[in-house]
């Protein structure tokens, strides 16, 4: 399916009846990373995944994919299938975007719970910024590389293994990605500020999920950040990718705290 945002093609899907929930992937995913969450989720409410700009099959927009842009966009989405209230499920950047979506005046209204998935309200160290320039270089010389590398580093060493077809699907849906649209979005992270007054605000219906071992984000500081803040904490064992490593768990603990 289809939505035009500022004369650019947004693909999407949706599936079931009731309680809307919008889910958005990470960097270098797309909507399709959700299929089998979706399928569950889709049996009680109406889901919704986007493929945001630069990845799956919606083209890249300008020369920078903000958050902040990002968030516009999701917020278009909710006008263009006027709803007046949705859940929002973000995986990784996909939850800087939705913490961005709910420092929008009208998102912050509309939204009735929020999960942080394998994600933070922390802006990026200097050091990730540092990484995230190197890898806007390497990109530009080696996409092939730059994409399988970086899915790979996504999981635990450990998991390799045992994970092997998953992670070719997830390189698979990586190099959907443009490189235009790689470029745009490691920008948008690296210039990113920090949201965790945005979250604090949303304390009592938030839910952040985080893998013991991720070593994407911080995981000590955001885990002290949630309990300080009273925000509801689910630790999974794993890494960043919670949703291959632990699909059964996620939902369960998903649909817990949507009822």
């Amino acid at each position: 399916m289809i939505f035009t945002y500022k004369q650019t093609k947004i693909h999407y899907t949706a599936s079931g009846k009731g309680e809307p929930i919008i889910l958005l992937h990470g960097f270098l995913e797309n909507s399709s990373m959700w299929k089998p969450l979706q399928k569950e989720l889709s049996k009680t409410h109406a889901v919704y995944a986007l493929d945001l700009p630069g990845h799956g099959r919606t083209e890249a927009i300008g020369y920078i994919h903000s958050m902040e842009d990002f968030a516009a966009l999701v917020l278009a989405f909710t006008d263009f299938k006027k709803l007046k209230s949705f859940s929002l499920i973000g995986h990784s950047m996909g939850g800087y975007v939705a913490l961005a979506l709910a420092e929008l005046k009208p998102g912050s209204g509309k939204m009735d719970k929020l999960i942080l998935l394998n994600s933070t309200s922390l802006a990026d160290s200097e050091t990730k910024q540092q990484e995230r320039n190197r890898a806007i270089t390497m990109i530009q010389k080696y996409p092939e590389a730059f994409i399988s590398m970086s899915v790979k580093h996504l999981f635990l060493p450990e998991d390799q293994k045992r994970l092997a077809s998953e992670i070719d699907t997830a390189i698979s849906q990586a190099k959907q990605c443009s490189q235009q649209g790689i470029i745009n979005t490691l920008k948008g992270m690296r210039d990113r500020k920090g949201r965790t007054e945005v979250l604090k605000k949303l304390s009592d219906k938030s839910l952040i999920l985080l893998g013991k071992e991720d070593k994407v984000i911080d995981f000590e500081k955001t885990k002290h950040l949630a309990k300080e803040m009273c925000v509801e904490l689910e630790i999974f064992p794993g890494g960043h990718m919670s949703y291959i490593e632990h699909p059964d768990l996620l939902l369960k603990t998903v649909h817990e705290f949507l009822s």
